[in-house]
């Protein structure tokens, strides 16, 4: 998949490690296997259930997953912004090499600016190289909101910012041009990791179109 990814020209690459299963935590050798397969920067993301995810693991072996992935030299981890001791975990992934994700979800709806700039400004303290506020939109009005809201963010720290659902697809399209680091495509049909994911091959045609790939 790691091939595949890199050869429709993936420039990021997410490992869901959560979809691997708890054998993950008893073979970290799997970890340094990934990244040789890999030329592209991977991000190492193991999502607890409450933010989405499907990890079955023990929050601590959740967690050493998470450093082992660091050690092992993927570009960057993903670390909720609701995980417990969080700073001191995104210490240690700095201190392994990797750059840090902090992410927060919200499955329910998009906040208003005010709100979603406090997560951030959480994240930024907590020590982010990335921040991450991905939200679900339930009108139009809500891809938009993520949108004006990466414009004024992306000129601070950097950040992904996008909204899920039939009514964020304008959101993750356009996020990038609005100053967000990168966004989220799938592999392809079926392997969607969140509602209203666009596929690669989809996301680059439109990016064509556009006349801004």
């Amino acid at each position: 998949m790691i091939r595949r990814a890199e050869g429709i020209g993936a420039d990021i690459i997410e490992m869901r490690l959560d979809y691997l299963g708890p054998g993950i935590a008893s073979s970290p050798d799997m970890l340094g296997k990934i990244v040789k397969c890999a030329s592209t920067p991977l991000i190492a993301t193991n999502r607890h259930p409450k933010q989405g995810g499907f990890c079955r693991l023990s929050e601590g072996e959740r967690i050493r997953t998470l450093l082992k992935a660091a050690e092992a030299g993927f570009t960057y981890v993903d670390v909720e912004l609701t995980t417990d001791g969080l700073r001191d975990i995104v210490s240690a992934v700095k201190a392994y090499g990797a750059k840090a994700i902090i992410s927060f979800h919200n499955f329910d709806c998009t906040p208003e600016i005010h709100e979603m700039d406090e997560v951030v400004r959480a994240e930024v303290n907590a020590g982010a190289d990335i921040c991450k506020v991905v939200t679900m939109a339930r009108s139009l009005d809500d891809s938009i909101r993520c949108l004006l809201f990466t414009r004024e963010i992306s000129q601070r720290t950097e950040l992904v910012c996008f909204a899920m659902g039939k009514y964020g697809l304008l959101s993750r399209i356009l996020s990038p041009l609005f100053g967000a680091s990168f966004t989220y495509a799938s592999l392809g049909e079926g392997l969607e990791t969140a509602p209203g994911q666009l596929t690669i091959d989809g996301l680059r045609e439109i990016y064509r179109r556009l006349g801004v790939e």
